[in-house]
């Protein structure tokens, strides 16, 4: 009897799945990518669900990242900021390893500059 409270949790749950699972598929290049990665004349962000942004609608990238942590530890935080053109930014923290394609934020900042898109990296260490 108490089974058939969880039937609608548990199809909810397998919606969400199939959701996500559907949403990653559609993009080839995203395994070990690190935060983002190029496909289809888009910078995807590459989170829980791939985020596309054509790269005619960027403004410019930002890098936030922290010094200190990249010389003094083997994994970093990094929040990447998308502004787009028309004013809407997009945030997406990501937590680096030195594992990626684009391992650390100037790797990642000469392959948005490769692409035509303008970067600003900014360190976020404290003086």
């Amino acid at each position: 009897m108490y089974f058939l409270l969880y039937v609608p949790y548990i199809l909810l749950l397998g919606v969400i799945l199939y959701f996500f699972i559907y949403k990653r598929s559609k993009f080839k290049n995203r395994s070990w990518s690190g935060a983002f990665f190029f496909e289809n004349g888009c910078l995807v962000l590459n989170t829980g669900v791939p985020y596309a942004i054509p790269f005619d609608e960027i403004e410019r990238v930002e890098l936030h990242y922290n010094q200190w942590e990249l010389d003094h530890r083997w994994s970093y935080g990094l929040w990447v900021w998308v502004i787009k053109k028309d004013g809407k930014t997009k945030k997406v923290y990501y937590k680096g390893y030195r594992t990626a394609k684009l391992a650390l934020p100037s790797d990642m900042k000469a392959a948005l500059e490769e692409k035509g898109l303008r970067v600003v990296m900014v360190d976020g260490q404290k003086k």
